[in-house]
Order: structure tokens, then sequence, then C-alpha cells
């Protein structure tokens, strides 16, 4: 059974990677792109739209300072906290984005359709790992109010899980979303040939058959740890099988930027992946003896 300290060590190792990638982007054409068409949306921000190069590099910056900070192998847990704080704070601003860019998708009749909101709504679970991660780092004078963050931070990693496998499983079942994963699917091994025996959209109702079924076995956090540890598993392999696709996907990378490492916008939200397959070991983790929520 997998450790709490070792789902540490991975998440660790997972938030550390994604955003010292992300923040070596942001001082590409890529980054600048991305960072534009978020300011451009925004309903506080929009002003400094045109400054989106500089914009794009100040949270490169801050990407690069926080990754070190929480990947850094030392013994002090102090900087650590600062990197895991930074990253709450980091995935906080990004959920504002949820009200104040055009996340919808207006083909579909906007709310609840999401279209670019599904790249935001990842950080929810994510900032719920930042939390369990800093709630490990703690002082004799403040381990009960690490020991109660730790038990609260499960609780949004779950609903964070939820809401991604939730709200884009049942996008599968709409045109938009049908159209959009195509050319993912044709171009992966385990995929390409659905649509020849049961139609695109046929497979995309397959694939959000399965993430809905995940969503209800998770939803034995409550009262079934064995559907609850069903459903980890069944989205921990969902996470795997969206990062074989920065293999598969040759629009996972920039052409224009020479390709790998250069991630495009489509690597940037697949990648993203990797804290949240962090996020199912580290709930799997509080389960087994050593967990806070073990049970036989």
């Amino acid at each position: 059974m997998l450790s709490p300290g070792s789902a540490l060590i991975f998440a660790r190792f997972a938030l550390a990677l994604t955003f010292l990638w992300f923040g070596a982007m942001d001082f590409t054409s890529v980054g600048t792109a991305i960072t534009a068409g978020w300011l451009d949306g925004h309903a506080v921000l929009p002003d400094v739209s045109d400054q989106a190069s500089s914009a794009a590099r100040a949270i490169g910056v801050y990407q690069i300072v926080m990754a070190v900070l929480i990947g850094l192998p030392i013994p002090s847990g102090a900087f650590r906290r600062i990197g895991f704080a930074m990253l709450g704070l980091f995935c906080a601003g990004a959920l504002t984005l949820m009200a104040t860019n055009p996340v919808w998708i207006a083909a579909e009749g906007g709310f609840p359709a999401i279209g670019a909101g599904q790249d935001i709504i990842k950080y929810l679970a994510i900032l719920g790992l930042a939390l369990w991660c800093g709630s490990f780092d703690n002082t004799r004078m403040f381990s009960s109010r690490y020991s109660q963050m730790r038990v609260w931070a499960q609780l949004v990693m779950w609903a964070g899980l939820v809401l991604v496998l939730g709200w884009i499983g049942a996008m599968k079942f709409t045109a938009t979303e049908a159209a959009g994963i195509e050319p993912l699917v044709r171009s992966h091994l385990f995929f390409y040939w659905m649509p020849g025996q049961i139609g695109l959209q046929g497979t995309s109702y397959a694939i959000g058959a399965i993430e809905l079924f995940t969503v209800a076995a998770l939803a034995g956090y409550w009262f079934s740890t064995r559907a609850y540890r069903i459903g980890l598993v069944l989205a921990a392999v969902t996470f795997c099988v969206t990062l074989s696709f920065l293999i598969t996907f040759s629009g996972s990378w920039e052409g224009e930027l020479g390709g790998f490492p250069a991630l495009a916008s489509a690597g940037h939200f697949i990648l993203k992946d990797l804290p949240l397959l962090a996020v199912c070991l580290a709930l799997a983790a509080e389960t087994g003896r050593e967990g806070t929520r073990y049970r036989r």
C-alpha cells in the first residue's frame, strides 16, 4: 500500500516539474499568447493585455521560484512551506479566471458548457494538493493546525477530482467536445480505431461514460472505501492516458519553437494531469494504514 510519504515525494516532483516547465514557457511566444488571451478577457486587468509579454515573464519567474522551493532537496521545510503557499495563491488567482474570462462555449449556449475553463478548473485539485503537501512541513508549535489542514486538504482534492472528471466527462456528450478530441483520439495507439467502429460521437460518449462512472465511484469517499479506491484507480488511469497524448499528439508541442520541449497550448492543458495524478496517489495513500482516512 502506498504510504503518504511516498505520495508526498511524487507530488513534490510532479508540482516542481510542471511549474518549472510552465515557468520556462512563459519566456516564449507561447507563454505570451496564453497570458494575452486570459488578460484580454479579464474583468479587472484588460488594460494591461498589451503588456502580456512582461506579464508572462513575471508569472514565469514566480512559477520557477515556486517550483524550485517545492522541489529543492533540502532538510528544512521552511522553504517548501513558502513554495506551497505560493502555489496556493497561484491556484486561487487562476480560479478567479472562471468568473472574469470567456470560458464557456457559445455554440453550446454558454454556461455550463465549459470550453477554455477546462484548463482552469484543474487548479482546484492542485490547490488541495498544495495544502496537503504543506501540511507535512510543520513545526511542533503548529502541529495541530497543520494536522487539520491535512484532513481538509483531502476534501479539496476530492472535490477537485469530481469537478474535473464530472464536468469534462459530461461535456463529452456534446458535439463540440467530440470534435475537440478528434485529433487526440485519431493520433493515439489505443483509440485510433474507435471512430471507425462506433463513430466520433460514440467514442466521445464512451470516454464520457467512463469519466462519469469514475465520479460515481469517487462518491464512495463518503460511504464506501472500496468504491472510493476503485474511483481513484480509474482516475489515475485516466490521467495517465491523458499524459500519454504528450507522446502521441504532435499538437502538444509548438512547431514554431522546434517542437519538444516547447509546450503548445494543448501541451499545457495535458501536462496539468501530472499533478492530478499526484492527487490520486495522495488520496489513495490517505486510505492506507498510515493515512488519516484509513478504514478496514
